[in-house]
Formats: structure tokens, C-alpha cells, sequence
């Protein structure tokens, strides 16, 4: 039975994709979906199918209801040929449209013994804090588990009050604030998650030999540490994926 994981925030800027890299980590199993405007998965494209959308979700809806819905036909076609555990990356300003269309499908996905769930990314962002609970409310009907992460890398959420606003139903974890080194940042942007786990260690000599052996002893330490909160973050929602 296929299991579909819906990684949705329509604010742009929540740490969404940092959570897909995070789940991608957690469960090397599963096939990846992007649906964006920009390929930002690039390290991932072995396990991945990119299908680009506009940005701007209102000029979309502007250019007819039809229109509209034809843009997401192809990775609806894809989750519905789904054959194992997918995780599925729903850009900013999509997936207000998005799920609309797969509750209106999930019958005819139960059918072919497909599962949903969702994930949230959540930050302080008063646009990131409006649009969760809008999108639990869109899944809740055909979703089999609702999971959200407090991204708190940034700014500190009341977590009491994300839960009494989601509901009890949906499993809340957090992504706390974690301090890193400038350099172990941009290697961070440059590599992502798949590099601190495949080829950190490899590239500890040429660090020292640039840095410092001190310093690029805090780089690894830094990225190896925030490559395990988000691991542990999303866990939960990949232990529902894995089945």
C-alpha cells in the first residue's frame, strides 16, 4: 500500500524543503515529488520528479478554474503511479490549490490502496501562522495522519498554542533554534543535508587545512548537530511513511 506524504506551507520561507532534505534522510526508500516554480532538490534528483508550477498562484486561478487544475495533472499522474513511500514537496502558494484536488480524487486513490498524510512547516511568520491551520483543515478529510514542525530556528513559537489551533489530532514536533558557525552555514546552503551526511568526514582534512584544525572542528560539529534536528524533527512523520 503506497503512502504519501504531503510536505505543504503556503508562506514562502518556513524551512518546507529543509524538512523534505530531513524526511529524504530519514527514509532513503522514498521517491520524491517537487512541485515548484525553481528545482531546488537538485542533490536528490536520483529519487526525485520535478513538475514546475507558476509562483504566483493567484494569476494561475485568474486564467480559468480548468486551466488551474491541468497544471498539477502530471504530478497527480505521478502520485497516483506511486509504488512505495513518496514524499511529496508542495512549493509555496500551491498548496491551497493542490489539496482541494486530492481530496476530490481520494476516493478513486483509496482504490488503488493509496494513503495520505500531511506535514506542516510552522514559523513565527504571521503568514506562515495563518496558512497551517487552513491547510490541516484542507487535508483533514482525506488525510490518514496530520503531522506539523514548529521551525524555531529562527524565532521561538508558543507550542501550547500551535497544539490548542491544530487540534490533538495532528502530531506536533519542533526544529529548535541552533547557533551556527557562518562557514558551516554556507557550506550548509551550498551542500545541504545529503552532503553532511555522505561527505562531511571526507572533507574534514581540506577544512582543517583551510580553517583551522579548531575551527573546522565547529563546522563539523555544527552541521553534524543540525543535520540530527532536523532528522529528529520530522521523525515522526517518517516513521508514519516508512509504515
Amino acid at each position: 500500500m503506497p503512502r504519501i506524504l504531503l510536505v505543504a506551507q503556503d508562506k514562502g520561507g518556513a524551512g518546507k524543503t529543509l524538512l523534505v532534505r530531513g524526511l529524504a534522510e530519514c527514509l532513503p526508500s522514498a521517491s520524491l515529488v517537487e512541485i515548484e516554480s525553481d528545482h531546488r532538490l537538485v542533490e536528490l534528483d536520483d529519487r526525485l520528479a520535478f513538475f514546475p508550477v507558476r509562483a504566483a498562484r493567484q494569476e494561475v486561478e485568474r486564467s480559468g478554474g480548468q486551466a488551474a487544475r491541468a497544471e498539477f495533472d502530471a504530478p497527480l499522474n505521478a502520485i497516483a503511479a506511486a509504488n512505495g513511500p513518496t514524499i511529496v514537496d508542495i512549493g509555496a502558494n500551491a498548496a491551497a490549490s493542490f489539496l482541494p484536488l486530492i481530496r476530490a480524487a481520494s476516493a478513486r486513490y483509496a482504490r488503488r490502496e493509496i494513503t495520505f498524510a500531511l506535514l506542516v512547516a510552522v514559523t513565527s511568520a504571521s503568514g506562515a501562522l495563518a496558512s497551517a491551520p487552513v491547510l490541516i483543515e484542507l487535508a483533514r478529510p482525506f488525510a490518514a495522519a496530520l503531522f506539523a514542525v514548529a521551525n524555531e530556528v529562527e524565532n521561538p513559537l508558543d507550542l501550547k498554542a500551535l497544539k490548542g489551533t491544530f487540534g490533538k489530532d495532528v502530531g506536533l514536533s519542533r526544529l529548535a533554534k541552533l547557533s551556527l558557525d557562518q562557514r558551516a552555514n554556507e557550506l550548509l546552503e551550498k551542500g545541504g543535508l545529503r552532503f553532511i551526511g555522505q561527505d562531511l568526514a571526507a572533507a574534514e582534512p581540506a577544512l582543517s587545512e583551510r580553517y583551522g584544525f579548531s575551527e573546522a572542528g565547529r563546522i563539523l560539529e555544527d552541521l553534524t548537530g543540525f543535520r540530527a534536528g532536523v532528522m529528529e524533527a520530522v521523525a515522526p512523520a517518517a516513521r508514519w511513511l516508512e509504515g
